[in-house]
């Protein structure tokens, strides 16, 4: 069923006008791999009022506040999802602006994807009408029909449920439709019979009246899952969306992949080409942290280019005491390298790390990605270029390796894949930063995206 519908997409597409958006549309994005479909907008990495402020101001529709939540553990994620959304209320106050929240999540449903908006609704000055979950990402190849989402592989349709990312070691699930899922990540608050379905049948029929009264029916915070197979059904969805809240005083939240995004930014993202940017004579560098299948293949394709290679154990972090002096002896071999203009790759071990505590598991991998962040930030040779791979690795590199705290986002070097802009305040200013997603991409995108910048 999903196939045929696959095949045969909308021959209509409603007119979106988004300059009728008196809101300014606010990403609080999860990890940076969620700027992969948007250009020409910035990225916040800090959550004070000033900073907030300034996002409100830009000219851009549209800002994002990195708020790298996915490696954080609920009681934190809870108390920055409350800070936010006073701050941001505080702002929206003081510049008589409103706004539209979205909250960017892992398009193969991983994150505190109940959680964060929960509290957002909670502390809120004002509630929420609803929560719309809107998880494709046709980049990906992640499909939502009849309430399933579905990633696809080669030629097939695999339920999400039945992929890895539902083994995920802290954010598992075992629900196979959306409606189970959302009843599963909110432990039972919501049952799944009373989550609406806005459905794929519904979005293709034209019939703006009858999503109109869908759309009435979203009341007292309740959850919403959006289908969608291609551009013009978010795009139709989102046209539509906008015109009813043109109309009413309903105010929604999101929760959704980085499709939706794009389908309300008035600068949908494309992709760059890198050589309109200044490089130096040093070697480049390139960081992975993710250790989904997807990556482990994408990085056996970048070692078989020859480009120079440094693995990192991950057995390493249990050990306190070397530690230290083993980040400090893969740093020097990383410098010696760049500095004679070699590339060079710094990986993790393909190990696992698995303990019983769900939490520990996301402690221990927070600490890999700081210790791989702790080469970046010492290294005293700035690499020609560095793509950091995983949405962990990515953010920790940006923030922490990099001091990033305000990027703009150039567009995209490949399908899915951001390139950012680092700004003053940055250890290396005006490089592009390519974050790499875990889980986009073909088995040779990654070498591919090295060779652009290689060449």
């Amino acid at each position: 069923m999903i196939q045929t519908f696959f095949n045969k997409q909308p021959d209509f597409e409603f007119e979106r006008d988004l300059r009728n958006l008196n809101q300014k549309v606010i990403v609080l994005d999860d990890d940076p791999t969620g700027t992969q479909t948007v250009k020409d907008l910035y990225v916040i990495t800090s959550f004070d009022e000033a900073s907030i402020r300034d996002g409100f101001e830009s000219e851009n529709n549209m800002f994002y506040i990195l708020t790298n939540s996915r490696a954080l553990n609920e009681e934190d994620t809870v108390k920055l999802h409350k800070q936010l959304i006073q701050t941001i209320d505080k702002v929206s106050k003081a510049l008589n602006k409103d706004y539209l929240i979205i909250s960017r999540g892992d398009s193969t449903l991983r994150g505190h994807s109940y959680l964060e908006p929960k509290t957002l609704n909670e502390a809120s000055v004002t509630h929420f009408d609803g929560l719309f979950y809107a998880p494709a990402f046709f980049d990906g190849n992640r499909y939502t029909f009849e309430g399933i989402h579905y990633i696809k592989e080669g030629e097939t349709f695999v339920p999400a449920a039945e992929t890895e990312f539902a083994n995920d070691t802290t954010f598992g699930y075992d629900a196979h439709t959306m409606q189970e899922y959302v009843e599963e990540k909110s432990n039972g608050e919501v049952k799944k019979e009373d989550v609406l379905l806005f459905d794929l049948h519904l979005i293709r029929s034209g019939d703006k009246q009858a999503m109109f009264d869908k759309l009435d029916e979203v009341v007292n915070f309740k959850s919403v899952i959006v289908d969608a197979l291609c551009e013009a059904d978010m795009n139709n969805f989102t046209a539509v969306l906008l015109e009813y809240l043109e109309q009413t005083n309903k105010k929604f939240l999101f929760r959704t992949a980085a499709d939706f995004v794009k389908s309300i930014c008035a600068t949908p993202g494309t992709i760059i080409d890198p050589s309109a940017y200044d490089f130096n004579d040093n070697g480049g560098l390139i960081v992975v942290g993710s250790h989904v299948k997807k990556t482990t293949a994408q990085l056996e394709a970048l070692l078989a280019s020859g480009i120079e290679k440094i693995e990192f154990d991950v057995k390493e972090v249990t050990n306190e005491t070397t530690l230290k002096a083993y980040i400090s002896s893969l740093k020097e071999q990383i410098e010696s390298l760049i500095v004679n203009g070699k590339d060079v790759v710094i990986y993790t071990t393909r190990d696992v790390i698995r303990t019983d505590d769900k939490f520990e598991n996301l402690r221990l991998s927070k600490l890999i990605s700081e210790s791989l962040v702790d080469i970046v930030s010492n290294l005293s040779i700035q690499p020609r270029f560095i793509i950091a791979k995983g949405g962990i690795t990515s953010s920790d590199v940006a923030t922490i390796g990099l001091g990033i705290k305000k990027a703009l986002v150039l567009g995209q070097i490949d399908k899915g894949i951001p390139v950012w802009l680092t700004g003053q305040e940055a250890k290396y200013v005006g490089i592009p930063y390519v974050v790499f997603p875990g889980n986009v991409g073909e088995v040779t995108t990654l070498r591919e995206v090295y060779e652009k910048l290689k060449n």
